[in-house]
């Protein structure tokens, strides 16, 4: 038997609505009605009754719960196990911001001690949309953005909010003084995450970027060459305001980024990625949901 049946089942027993199943099961209404018959068809029982537009779970549909768990647990259980003879595996991350880079380092560099077989491939992609697509065609296990996902295949969970830091090169300190709205500014192109953060505030004060790059790194390097205030994640910028050649303004608005981790909604995890995605939870660094979600497949 098709074991998508029993998941389509639980997700009706769940919400005792086939319209609001078929678009948590991305179905159309009459699939999930035939997969529910099928079911029914192969006990001999009724699963589901409908009084009214009211729909019903029966007794009987009420016992089945628990063994359509236990058979898509199982089911699960074995992919996973039978994954880790594949030696060959590499886990393919996604990263739609080269900032997530910095906060995915320390956490690989452990992973990779914890198992040091697992090879990682990962792509830094020029867009939102492109890093969509591989979420969706099965090209990412998982991805690292910066921007609001909404889409119905795809989950996302916050795991870092980072401060956007107001810098400059110390020579231009000197040469501006310490009031920052004095001072040429860079910033990302319109549109990004980051501009639209502070793009009010540019307007507010009436200033006009004399550079605009599409990446942050680009603005890190044009801060360090003193051609203007960067405003950029302190994770890009710590060893530079260690080292005092980036300085930090103290009277501006506090502003900050958040990263998250997305992936598609019927990914089964492999245990090599379910041991990355833990430990990337369990480092997340403001509320989330995210490793009880994880404690949970």
């Amino acid at each position: 038997m098709d074991l998508r049946l029993f998941k389509t089942f639980l997700s009706v027993a769940k919400t005792e609505n086939i319209t609001q199943s078929a678009e948590e099961m991305n179905f159309s209404q009459p699939t999930v009605t035939t997969q529910i018959k099928a079911l029914e068809e192969h006990f001999g029982v009724l699963l589901f009754e409908r009084v009214g537009k009211k729909l019903y779970i029966t007794d009987a549909g009420k016992c089945l719960i628990g063994y359509a768990e236990k058979l898509l647990g199982t089911h699960r259980d074995a992919q996973t196990a039978l994954q880790e003879f594949n030696q060959d595996k590499t886990l393919q991350i996604g990263l739609g911001t080269a900032v997530a880079a910095h906060f995915l380092s320390p956490i690989l560099q452990e992973f990779q001690k914890k198992m040091p077989h697992v090879a990682i491939s990962i792509e830094h992609c020029f867009n939102l949309p492109i890093t969509v697509k591989g979420i969706l065609e099965n090209s990412f296990d998982f991805a690292v953005v910066h921007d609001e996902i909404m889409h119905h295949k795809i989950l996302q969970f916050d795991v870092s909010v980072q401060k956007l830091l107001w810098v400059a090169h110390p020579s231009l300190i000197d040469q501006y003084g310490h009031e920052v709205w004095r001072h040429p500014f860079i910033a990302l192109k319109q549109g990004s995450v980051y501009r639209k953060i502070y793009h009010s505030l540019l307007q507010e004060k009436n200033i006009r970027p004399v550079l605009e790059y599409s990446d942050s790194e680009a603005i890190r390097q044009a801060a360090l060459n003193g051609l203007g205030v960067g405003i950029l994640p302190e994770i890009l910028i710590r060893d530079s305001l260690n080292e005092g050649t980036l300085v930090a303004f103290e009277q501006v608005p506090n502003l900050e980024i958040v990263f998250s981790v997305i992936f598609h909604k019927e990914k089964l995890f492999t245990r090599t990625t379910y041991e990355l995605l833990t430990m990337v939870a369990e480092r997340a660094n403001c509320q989330s949901p995210f490793l009880d979600y994880l404690q949970t497949i």
